[in-house]
């Protein structure tokens, strides 16, 4: 099928349809064609194609986690490195970046693909859980493409800048009927927000139910919606809609105790902590490419990865020796290495199901809410909640700033390679550098503040150059 030229916006409605197939089947369908695919009968495949299209390398597969943790200070990449993520890690991407270029499409493919069947299937019993699925995933793919577009709502907000022009993404939120005049210009970031929320309300009332430990932790739930949500409502600073989402999950699921933490990572079933998790079965195998291969250690074992991606001297020192997240760490020839993607049982090197909300994640964002609403025992509570389930002793912080501190620092430990490491340092004011002396870096390489243009990624320059109505971000402009 050929189009005339077409921004990758555009392109990502074009070809929504290319990757479906019914995978919770278990079995291959043929591609489908979008004049035909919208259909009562097509629904499970439809969203069935909606978690394919996140699991695409440059999107959940690998690229956008671990983008998100190289831009933080977390991690590192050392000298020694197969030149896989060197541009992000030293802040060198550019509009022309080829891999963020991907990033943006597919995140988009997923947001337009999900547009379609909203817009499209009809409205009846069968389809409405499907459709519910749909509002999910485009929401989830506007916050993705948010976290890496734009500048951090808090700080946005706290400058009065989040009603601006131009500073929110392009919305994906109608079926595309001629991609070639989908020129959309951008939102404000508040109108950005409100769409994501809006799309999690309905999957609120419209998405299927989950049940604890079962197979609905890998499909978009009416849970995974509210657990996105305090997700979203932190990023907002929105203290009472964090606490108030957060409450009605806490008594559904149930934070892992085993002290091989690592376990709960490798294990091919839903644990007791997923809400919502991406599945990663034998025909998703990216080979050297799986997410894994960034992080294990080149040891010569037969899980040997590239082990560019290395745990820094940081993170490693917040370790308590009585924790039970050391088990995710391996140190070979002196360096530290994250192993939480080594595989998911399937006998398959560094594939591993990716998991997009916790309920400690949730139990975190909670905390951080009540904390900053000076409910502070309540907040002093969850964090111990989470302590003491990691194999440490309680926490007696008595101060808003101990306990904020604390909070902070469990969620780098517990979310540590999760993708949450460049958006939490920012959105609370930190600053990104690299301080280990065997951290890669040259003469370019930026310190770079939670207030500067490099915080929001570059939209891709072929963007730019099909579609007159988009505004490039602050300071990447020719």
């Amino acid at each position: 099928m050929k189009y005339p030229k077409l921004s990758i916006l555009a392109l990502s409605a074009a070809t929504a349809f290319a990757a479906c197939n019914s995978k919770l089947d278990l079995s291959p369908a043929d591609a489908l064609d979008d004049k035909t695919a919208v259909t009562e009968g097509n629904s499970r495949i439809l969203a069935n194609g909606l978690y394919e299209r996140a699991q695409e390398i440059e999107y959940y597969g690998r690229d956008f986690t671990v983008v998100n943790e190289v831009t933080g200070n977390d991690v590192k990449i050392t000298s020694i490195n197969s030149n896989r993520f060197v541009l992000e890690y030293q802040y060198m991407f550019t509009p022309l970046s080829a891999a963020q270029n991907k990033t943006w499409l597919n995140a988009y493919r997923v947001a337009n693909q999900a547009s379609t069947m909203i817009d499209k299937l009809p409205d009846t019993e069968m389809t409405l859980p499907y459709k519910g699925e749909a509002h999910f995933m485009r929401a989830l793919a506007h916050l993705d493409l948010a976290r890496r577009y734009t500048k951090p709502y808090s700080i946005m907000l706290e400058i009065g800048d989040v009603n601006a022009a131009n500073t929110g993404l392009p919305l994906a939120m109608k079926a595309v009927d001629d991609p070639a005049k989908f020129k959309p210009s951008r939102s404000t970031l508040k109108e950005t927000y409100d769409a994501i929320i809006g799309d999690l309300k309905v999957a609120q009332t419209m998405a299927p139910d989950s049940k604890l430990k079962s197979d609905g932790a890998f499909r978009a739930s009416r849970n995974a919606a509210t657990a996105l949500l305090t997700r979203v409502y932190l990023y907002q600073k929105n203290w009472a809609n964090v606490i108030t989402e957060a409450n009605k999950l806490m008594n559904d699921y149930a934070l892992w105790s085993n002290p091989n933490y690592l376990a709960n990572f490798t294990s091919d079933a839903a644990t007791s902590e997923e809400i919502f998790s991406l599945r990663f079965l034998t025909p998703e195998n990216r080979g050297s490419d799986n997410i894994g291969g960034i992080y294990l250690p080149n040891d010569n074992t037969p899980t040997s990865g590239y082990g560019d991606v290395r745990l820094a001297d940081g993170f490693m020192a917040l370790l308590d020796p009585a924790d039970y997240r050391n088990t995710i760490v391996k140190n070979f020839a002196g360096g530290f290495y994250m192993m939480k993607w080594i595989g998911n049982g399937q006998g398959i090197t560094g594939m591993t199901n990716i998991k997009v909300l916790r309920i400690s994640e949730v139990l975190l964002n909670r905390a951080e809410a009540y904390a900053q609403d000076n409910q502070l025992q309540l907040a002093v509570n969850d964090i111990n909640s989470l302590r003491t389930k990691r194999g440490l002793t309680a926490f007696a912080g008595a101060t808003q700033a101990e306990i904020l501190t604390e909070i902070f620092k469990q969620r780098r430990l517990e979310l540590i390679g999760e993708g949450f490491g460049a958006t939490d340092l920012f959105r609370t004011h930190g600053t990104r550098q690299i301080v280990d002396a065997d951290g890669f870096k040259s003469p370019n390489t930026p310190v770079v503040p939670f207030n500067n243009n490099l915080v929001a990624f570059p939209i891709p320059q072929t963007e730019i150059d099909a579609n007159p109505n988009i505004v490039q971000n602050p300071g990447y402009n020719k």
